[in-house]
């Protein structure tokens, strides 16, 4: 007998995750202009950081800063799925209430990610469209089947979205730096 079909459920799954926070490495070369944060496993940080050249990877969580830090600038980053923006939204949620986070800490924006080269479900979009409401600027990457076979990204290029990418968030970096000095 074949198994009916599963409805997706529409509902929220409960309370949005928080990102864990996580110590900076005391053997960085330089302060970057800015730090990579997944919003959860497989978001893309590696990869994006990569192609766009600039950031250092942070993994998954926020930075734990102290007073005598430099100011400190993240972009937040999640798969456009369910379960991606799910993530995203307990990151901006935990960031709107700043609960544990330095005050020199900016939230550049989240780059939403594709999942697949197929259009992402509603509920991913929905929550997209929610988040612009919180977060300062949401960007989308497309897919690019390509990094799937490449061992190194940078091997495939930057494709034109990535290209756009870099450039607006150096910019945005750049401006918000100056604004600090």
């Amino acid at each position: 007998m074949k198994a009916a079909p599963v409805a997706a459920s529409r509902t929220r799954p409960g309370i949005a995750p928080a990102l864990p926070f996580a110590l900076i490495p005391p053997n960085l070369d330089a302060w970057p202009p800015l730090w990579w944060v997944g919003c959860h496993g497989g978001a893309g940080v590696s990869t994006l950081a990569r192609l766009v050249g600039f950031g250092l990877d942070f993994g998954k969580g926020w930075p734990t800063l102290t007073p005598a830090m430099p100011a400190t600038q993240v972009v937040l980053v999640c798969r456009t799925s369910a379960a991606g923006t799910w993530a995203a939204t307990g990151a901006i949620e935990q960031w709107r209430r700043r609960s544990g986070m330095s005050a020199s800490m900016t939230l550049l924006g989240v780059v939403a990610v594709a999942a697949s080269p197929r259009r992402p479900p509603r509920i991913a979009t929905e929550r997209l469209q929610l988040l612009r409401g919180w977060a300062p600027q949401i960007w989308r990457v497309g897919w690019v089947d390509a990094l799937l076979a490449a061992d190194d990204p940078r091997d495939v290029g930057a494709p034109p979205d990535i290209e756009a990418l870099r450039t607006t968030i150096w910019q945005r970096a750049r401006m918000n730096l100056d604004g600090k000095r």
